[in-house]
This record gives structure tokens, C-alpha cells and sequence, in this order.
């Protein structure tokens, strides 16, 4: 049995690699038909890959960011009881609107667009107190990007509560100084609760702290 197939996934493991691959719905059936055969022997597979082909598909929106995506939707809709499909097309036309994209589809669009939806699908959790399941930062490719984000809407980076003080500043303004006064927009900060997270990297250092949870400040 010869069948073509697409590279659908690739996961790097500690030993090796997995590789998922797609079969087109014209030759499911033979598959299934013979694949049992193969249940108790080795398979060969002979992998000629198009590079061009590979390369703009990296470009393209990607299963991890289709299902956070998704995941949010369903965030929402338990929060809204609007549907998922309906929150989908109305976010989707909030987005355009509020950005410079047209519309596009979750099938098919590039990965830098699905990057920017999911950002604003959380700005939008945060603005609506909408409780996710995930946490938001494993939604962000660049952590810094999550960073700023809570920074802007005084969230908390580890649990997500609001805050209404100043965020913890990683390089000091300096004794003596007022605040309110020092341009601190090239200092790099970090937006903390004060009842956990603020005490707690004032307890056991900035280093500790970020290696703990995973996180940096950001300017």
C-alpha cells in the first residue's frame, strides 16, 4: 500500500521526534481497509518533502493556536451562555474592526494574525471578567507580550487578580526619589497582586521569583 500524506504535527521529544501526519479523505478508506495489516510489522515510509510547501504552512495558523483559541471561545460562552459559533463571528468582526486585518478564517489564516486574535480574545476576558481555564500566558507566544498586556490592565501575570497600585519595579528608582515624578517607562516591571505575589518576590528575590513562575519584567 502506497498512500500520500501531509505533515501534520511535529513534537520534539526527550527521545527523539512524533510525527503526525494527514491522509486526504480520498484515501481514508484504503487505509482503513489495510491498516490492520500493518498493526504487528514495520512500517517503511518514503518522506519527500516539498520545503516550499512546508515553509508557508509554518506561516499558517497552527493546531496549538487554533485550540487556545477555541478553549477561550468556550471560556466565554460559559461565562456568556452565547454560543460558541455566534462568539466566534461577532469577536471575529469586533477584531477587524478594532485592527487594520479583514476578515479571515480560522482554517487557513497566517500565524502572526491568530497571534494578535488571541491577544485581543483575552484583553477581552480581562476588560469582562471572564475566568479562564487555561492560564493566559500559555496562550502568548512571547511571554514579554503577556507581560505588557497585564501591565496595561493591572492584572496580576501569576494569578490574574487586579491590582491597584504600582507594578514591582526589577530595577530600582532609588531611594528617596517620588515616583510620581521619575520617568520610569525604561525600567523593567512586573505587574504583582499585593496580597501574594508582590510580598512574595520582595521575600525571596527577583531571580527566585521569575525562575519560579516563569516570567520577566518587561519595560
Amino acid at each position: 500500500m502506497k498512500i500520500s500524506c501531509e505533515i501534520d504535527k511535529i513534537n520534539t521529544l526527550k527521545k527523539g521526534m512524533k510525527i503526525i501526519v494527514a491522509i486526504s479523505d480520498e484515501n481514508v478508506k484504503s487505509v482503513m481497509k489495510d491498516i490492520y495489516n500493518f498493526m504487528d510489522r514495520a512500517l517503511v515510509i518514503d518522506m519527500q518533502i516539498d520545503p516550499e510547501r512546508e515553509l508557508e504552512k509554518a506561516k499558517t495558523i497552527n493546531h496549538d493556536q487554533r485550540a487556545k483559541i477555541y478553549a477561550i471561545l468556550r471560556d466565554i460562552d460559559n461565562y456568556t451562555g452565547q454560543g460558541v459559533e455566534g462568539l466566534k463571528q461577532q469577536l471575529k468582526l469586533e477584531f477587524v474592526r478594532a485592527t487594520e486585518h479583514e476578515m479571515f478564517s480560522l482554517s487557513d489564516c497566517s500565524k502572526k494574525l491568530a497571534g494578535d486574535f488571541i491577544e485581543f480574545l483575552i484583553r477581552f476576558c480581562f476588560e469582562n471578567g471572564v475566568d479562564l481555564t487555561d492560564h493566559p500566558r500559555d496562550a502568548f507566544e512571547n511571554i514579554e507580550d503577556y507581560i505588557r498586556l497585564c501591565l496595561e490592565k493591572k492584572i496580576c501575570c501569576i494569578c490574574g487578580r487586579p491590582y491597584s497600585g504600582d507594578p514591582h519595579h526589577c530595577d530600582c528608582i532609588g531611594m528617596g526619589h517620588d515616583r510620581k515624578k521619575v520617568d520610569d517607562s525604561e525600567k523593567r516591571k512586573l505587574p504583582l497582586c499585593y496580597e501574594e505575589h508582590h510580598p512574595e518576590i520582595h521575600t525571596i528575590g527577583d531571580i527566585a521569583f521569575m525562575e519560579k513562575y516563569h516570567v520577566v519584567g518587561v519595560k
